[in-house]
């Protein structure tokens, strides 16, 4: 008994001395996980990076477009009229964060796309003719990538790759696919710095611009230089543009000027090429939903690569309207056209006129087919057309 008694006394202590240093051990927490936080300052779309205050949004689209018609449709090595097609990506990442400065931004957009390109004029024998003549040979279908933007901006300071300030202060043109078919309203791609004020009702900017490309080339394969490619700087001193405006909600009215600095150059074989010279416009938009419209004056020197709509001597002046509406007939469909005319300065004036329905077939996904009209400046017209298919995310 007393053996018996010795070994329950012995597990008893065992098992007490066990059960308080079970009682001594720490079991860790689980660790806090921090899931994504929806960034509502930055705008739509946007979500801190954990660990940060900075704000990401990723977005883009995926686009196909067929284009038809005599104006907008390429050419088979047969001489037939064929789809002139385009398969896009567009990929674009925006960061936000606030500062003690202001909002810090940043907007890359890139594109993949799979074009039907008209083929380049190849040198053909003219039979025993020993000059060299130019004959077309088709279309080719071709992969290309691009760099749309790409800048940093602080509290309105921007620098970077972005459009010109001259065509993108006033706003693009109406919301149709074909809408720079007689010229257009301004140059796009150029490398910046600029810096617009914001009030809210009144804004205000000015940009430094460096253009795009400056060189000659043969386009004739004649040996020697036949042509000036490009509106990039010559020198030092970039570009100038600066604009103003006042938005009241319903009614907003914006304008701008454009200096192209670059200086006349002479070529062996171009002779004197007049180049640099005074652009501007001036757009006024109104808006009672579901209706709104604008109307944009454009007048400039011909010399001036901000005078995209230019026709006749490099040294003439040309003036050009450009107006548009939009009506949204329900919650999905919106009727959407634009007239732009340029006076031809003795070669004929251009007319141009293009009009779609886009319809939203559902969130984030639309078709929208559009018809264009053009009258060139030979006084020949041309009609042709897009239908395009793009889902927005």
């Amino acid at each position: 008994m007393k053996i018996k008694s010795l070994l329950l006394g012995s597990a008893a202590a065992m098992m007490a001395v066990s059960t308080a240093q079970a009682a001594d051990i720490i079991i860790p927490e689980p660790e806090v996980v921090e899931y994504v936080r929806v960034c509502d300052a930055a705008g739509t779309g946007f979500f801190y990076i954990p660990g940060t205050e900075t704000c990401l949004r990723i977005h883009g689209y995926v686009r196909y477009d067929l284009g038809f018609g005599e104006l907008n449709q390429v050419t088979a090595a047969d001489g037939e009229g064929t789809w002139n097609t385009r398969a896009r990506a567009s990929f674009r990442v925006s960061t936000w964060a606030d500062t003690e400065y202001g909002p810090l931004r940043t907007y890359v957009e890139t594109r993949w796309q799979y074009d039907t390109n008209g083929a380049q004029n190849q040198r053909v024998v003219n039979g025993n003719n020993p000059d060299w003549t130019l004959g077309p040979n088709g279309y080719r279908n071709a992969g290309e990538f691009s760099i749309n933007f790409a800048y940093i901006d602080l509290a309105g300071l921007r620098i970077g790759k972005d459009e010109s300030f001259f065509t993108t202060f006033t706003g693009y043109g109406g919301a149709v696919i074909n809408d720079t078919t007689a010229g257009g309203y301004g140059p796009f791609d150029t490398n910046l710095i600029s810096y617009t004020f914001n009030s809210g009702a009144f804004s205000a900017g000015v940009s430094l611009e460096q253009g795009s490309s400056n060189y000659f080339t043969d386009n004739t394969f004649g040996g020697v230089y036949d042509a000036h490619i490009g509106w990039g700087i010559d020198d030092y001193v970039p570009h100038i543009v600066a604009g103003a405006g006042y938005d009241s909600g319903a009614f907003q009215i914006r304008g701008v000027l454009g200096y192209d600095t670059r200086n006349n150059v002479v070529s062996p074989q171009l002779g004197l090429l007049r180049q640099g010279g005074w652009s501007g416009k001036i757009r006024g938009d109104v808006s009672f939903d579901p209706f709104s419209a604008f109307l944009m004056v454009m007048y400039g020197e011909n010399s001036s690569a901000y005078t995209t709509w230019a026709n006749g001597p490099v040294t003439a002046e040309t003036l050009s309207i450009i107006g548009g509406a939009s009506f949204d007939f329900t919650d999905q469909a919106t009727f959407n056209t634009q007239v732009q005319w340029a006076e031809g300065n003795g070669i004929g004036d251009e007319w141009a006129v293009a009009a779609n329905i886009n319809y939203e077939i559902t969130d984030g996904f639309i078709v929208r087919p559009e018809v264009v009209y053009y009258n060139n400046n030979a006084g020949n017209d041309v009609f042709g057309g897009t239908l395009r298919f793009q889902r927005s995310f």
